[in-house]
């Protein structure tokens, strides 16, 4: 029984809620201390940030699948049963935290906001530090030669 408590990245805070604190501080920001220096229409911040959003919503649609379709958990916290190299996968060993980033960058074209741009390297290094490495270190060790031959092949991001 110990194993199965041991059997997780041992990640105590949920990657979603860092989007939400990074978003949140840039709206917050971005209404008591309004910055705008991003110099595009109205019509191609739309067009830009609904890309980097339906990016987004690729890379998390996709991760979902293929996990639900191996049934491995995408929960970090909980045990992961086999290592997914498909989807989109395939691109990046990360892409739900990826698509996290992409759909930050994507709001804060469309809001013109410079406080959310500002806001991606603080979700990037939360993500990173508390998400990806502690994952990388779990499953070097359940994996271990499987892991690391897609870690050779697979970038962390894209």
């Amino acid at each position: 029984m110990e194993k199965n408590i041991k059997d997780s990245a041992a990640i105590r805070i949920p990657p979603p809620v860092f989007f939400f604190v990074c978003f949140g501080c840039g709206l917050f920001m971005q209404y008591f201390f309004p910055i705008h220096l991003i110099s595009l229409t109205p019509i191609l911040r739309v067009i830009i940030g609904c890309i980097f959003i339906l990016t987004s919503g690729y890379f998390a649609g996709s991760a979902f699948f293929v996990l639900i379709k191996h049934k491995t958990s995408f929960n970090p916290s909980k045990s992961t049963t086999k290592i997914v190299t498909d989807g989109a996968y395939r691109f990046s060993r990360n892409p739900m935290y990826l698509s996290l980033m992409l759909l930050l960058f994507g709001i804060a074209v469309l809001m013109s906001s410079i406080w959310l741009f500002v806001s991606i390297p603080l979700l990037y290094f939360f993500l990173l530090f508390k998400a990806v490495k502690p994952e990388e270190t779990y499953l070097s060790q359940k994996f271990g030669e499987e892991y690391l031959n897609y870690l050779a092949t697979v970038r962390r991001w894209v």
